[in-house]
């Protein structure tokens, strides 16, 4: 007994063991495990990083081989030369959406493009999308349809998105296809589940739910049967040959796999070597298949515009570049005291990059004054030290990037009423959102067209000229004051200004210097301020309170004209009087006889 007691003791504590040994070795591994994991998701995360870095890097040399090359085309008469340069060119822009896919997997791979759909009619946006690749077609002399059994479905979708699918099956139906070929776009809406009827080659889904099928056809050379599963695999090509019939990089399809099921959707493709592809899109109906933060906000403002075929990928062109290694810049800003400013608005260029620096300045020379920053730290310098009409501005810069530059400069009093565009190399929705939350007023993805980005200037500008309209309206410069109407940071400013001067009235020896110190502001920073506002300089400013302070008390009788003259800080009564008449026509007394008639 005693022995099978002490077998039983040994048994039990080698079972003991033996469990305590496997868990720490199963603890173990799965530690080790979860060491390997957290090491592939960082390698991962650095991956996604690397290409989404070097991605924005490349933008900016695009821009800098994309506008002088557009500059070089215009002057050239060559046929040889022009064709060579038409082939850089259409090169140039190939690269070009190739780093913006490129850009679209490292988003995707790391989990920060994000769905806003909105409802849609998909026939017309199809539609649309597809007539962009006439041109292409008729070049091609390729037969090319659109059909759609109905001329308004509604789908919940993210514009960008779809657009980029469009492009990508598009593109590679027009790549595959040869002249005299064929390329059909088709929608077909799917009908709820009847259980006798399969519509479509996707079933529909379940609960009766609707769906809509956009097929796109073509009569290129197919894909091989034992390609056909790994087709829509990252970087994988069909043609793996040393000799490749067409180029490709195996991004565009993977891209558009998985926008596709971003959209909670589906896509298959059907082929037959020799005979053509078929790509098809099912998308659902409705937004129950969606999570309540990928519905976005319908009456969203921004619109993201793509041009998708064009020979021609700028406008215009303009004079020859010419490359400045340091910025000579002439700023003739005026005391206030006379009409003598220059007439040339003032522009700051915030951008690390001294080539790009160089070429955007080498545009705008000729029509502006201007001054640079090599990045958004100095760039808040400048701004708040010259207090300039707009600013151009990078996103990625070290530092300060470009949206807490634009963020910080809205946020500033001196500073809070000048425009900015801002030059990015990412044009998602989502970034261009954050933007406008961080105060930009306008975009422009790299590369750019420097005719555009004129244009947008004078745009801004313009903009800024109406707004001085409106403050003076509302600023009158008279005894009545603001209600409860939300108010701006400049009207903020506007009023806080004519509250210093009004609290100095009578002393005559508070001038411009005394105001901008009241202010919390330079001279020329006071000076500049009130021009881009009111369109006045500070003594012209100063002046106008003071004359329409005079107005009221002559209407009211309160002194006669000379002792009002020193009540609101004239020490001359002829000067008082000579500038009365001049703002109101008439001299104080014809001024306070006519008005007391009435």
């Amino acid at each position: 007994a005693y022995l099978i007691y002490g077998l039983l003791i040994v048994s039990v504590i080698y079972i003991i063991l033996h469990y305590y040994l496997k868990r720490q070795q199963l603890l173990h591994q799965m530690a080790l495990e979860q060491v390997e994991y957290d090491k592939l998701e960082e390698l991962d995360s650095m991956k996604s990083r690397f290409f989404a870095n070097i991605s924005h890097e490349f933008r900016t040399p695009l821009t800098l081989i994309l506008g002088p090359l557009e500059k070089l085309r215009s002057k050239i008469s060559d046929k040889d030369s022009e064709q060579d340069l038409n082939m850089m060119q259409r090169n140039a822009s190939r690269l070009q959406n190739l780093i913006n896919q490129l850009l679209s997997l490292s988003k995707l791979e790391s989990g920060k493009m994000k769905m806003q759909a909105i409802e849609m009619n998909i026939v017309s946006l199809v539609k649309e999308y597809v007539q962009s690749f006439e041109s292409l077609a008729k070049q091609k002399k390729i037969e090319y349809l659109f059909n759609s059994s109905e001329e308004n479905i509604s789908l919940f979708i993210d514009k960008d998105k779809i657009e980029k699918i469009l492009y990508n099956l598009l593109s590679n139906a027009f790549k595959f296809t040869g002249e005299g070929g064929r390329i059909e776009v088709t929608i077909t809406p799917l009908p709820p589940s009847r259980g006798d009827i399969q519509p479509s080659i996707f079933s529909p889904l379940k609960g009766g739910q609707r769906g809509v099928n956009i097929s796109i056809s073509d009569t290129g050379r197919g894909i091989p049967p034992e390609k056909l599963d790994h087709i829509f695999d990252r970087f994988y090509q069909v043609d793996d040959s040393y000799t490749k019939d067409q180029e490709g990089t195996g991004i565009g399809l993977a891209l558009t796999k998985e926008l596709v099921e971003i959209h909670h959707g589906e896509i298959i493709v059907e082929s037959e070597s020799g005979k053509g592809t078929t790509f098809t899109v099912f998308l659902q109906v409705g937004k129950d298949h969606l999570k309540p933060e990928e519905i976005g906000d319908s009456t969203e403002s921004v619109k993201t515009v793509e041009m998708v075929v064009r020979e021609d990928s700028f406008g215009e062109s303009v004079e020859q570049v010419e490359h400045f290694t340091e910025p000579q810049i002439q700023e003739d800003i005026s005391d206030g005291n006379s009409d003598e400013e220059d007439s040339k608005q003032l522009l700051l260029i915030v951008e690390d990059n001294d080539d790009l620096r160089s070429y955007i300045r080498s545009y705008l020379m000729a029509d502006y004054r201007i001054s640079e920053a090599i990045n958004g730290e100095m760039g808040m310098v400048k701004a708040i030290e010259k207090i300039p009409d707009l600013v151009i501005s990078d996103v990625m810069m070290p530092k300060m990037d470009g949206m807490e530059l634009s963020r910080k400069l809205k946020t500033d009093e001196r500073t809070s009423h000048i425009p900015i565009i801002l030059l990015t190399a990412k044009a998602a929705m989502e970034d261009k959102l954050e933007g406008l939350e961080a105060g930009a007023d306008d975009f422009l993805t790299k590369p750019f067209d420097p005719d555009e980005l004129q244009v947008r200037i004078k745009n801004l500008i313009k903009q800024r000229e109406k707004l001085k309209e409106g403050h003076l309206n509302r600023f009158k410069l008279s005894e009545d004051k603001e209600t409860e109407r939300v108010l701006s940071m400049d009207d903020q400013f506007l009023l806080k200004a004519k509250s210093t001067v009004e609290q100095f009235l009578s002393d005559s020896e508070f001038n411009v210097e005394y105001c901008a110190k009241e202010l919390a502001m330079s001279r020329v920073q006071l000076h500049r301020k009130l021009r881009a506002l009111l369109n006045q300089s500070s003594s012209e400013f100063i002046r106008t309170i003071r004359l329409n302070k005079a107005a009221i008390m002559l209407l009211n009788k309160s002194a006669n004209v000379s002792e009002i003259c020193y009540d609101v800080g004239f020490t001359n009564p002829a000067y008082f009087t000579s500038c009365f008449r001049k703002k109101f026509g008439q001299t104080p007394t014809e001024y306070a006889n006519q008005n007391s008639m009435h």
